[in-house]
């Protein structure tokens, strides 16, 4: 089926207004981070929407199609913040890369990270060295989370003694 200019246009609305409007109700946290899930939902939705901008897939298959994909996801979502088994199946755990300034190579081979690249997530934290780290792990989105050590964190205004007159 070959479509017109016009019928693209419509097309491509349709499912841009859809897609924005199914996206705004499944919540910040589907989108603010891109987990393995998100990223596997991700590309059956591109691939849905080529098939329907094309006319390979009549507009209400694609339609039914991807609000199927999106509540299937927003569903998982759901039972995985209520059950710690569901969401053992569908996420990856965080796992610590540095406890009290060394590197868990046990871990760090689990994640098929090289020592290198944890050292640029730490000179991107702001750390030049494991040994001024508490801890680090790598979180189920990918991103490290540094929590340093006392000694190495900045001055607070609380630590400041107070000046009184």
């Amino acid at each position: 089926m070959e479509l017109d200019l016009t019928g693209i246009i419509f097309r491509v609305s349709v499912m841009y207004i859809y897609a924005l409007t199914l996206v705004r109700i499944a919540g910040k946290q589907s989108i603010g981070q891109l987990a393995a899930m998100d990223l596997v939902v991700t590309l059956i939705i591109g691939d849905l929407f080529d098939d329907v901008f094309w006319a390979e897939v009549p507009l209400v298959q694609g339609l039914v199609g991807f609000g199927t994909v999106v509540l299937a996801h927003i569903l998982v979502t759901y039972l995985s913040s209520r059950s710690k088994r569901i969401d053992q199946l569908v996420n990856s755990p965080a796992r610590v890369v540095i406890q009290d300034g060394k590197l868990v190579l046990e871990n760090l081979q689990r994640e098929w990270m090289r020592q290198e690249t944890l050292q640029f997530e730490l000179r991107l934290k702001g750390e030049e060295h494991p040994r001024e780290v508490r801890e680090a792990r790598l979180e189920p989105e990918g991103q490290t989370s540094v929590l340093k050590r006392d000694v190495n964190k900045p001055v607070q205004k609380k630590d400041r003694p107070s000046l009184r007159r």
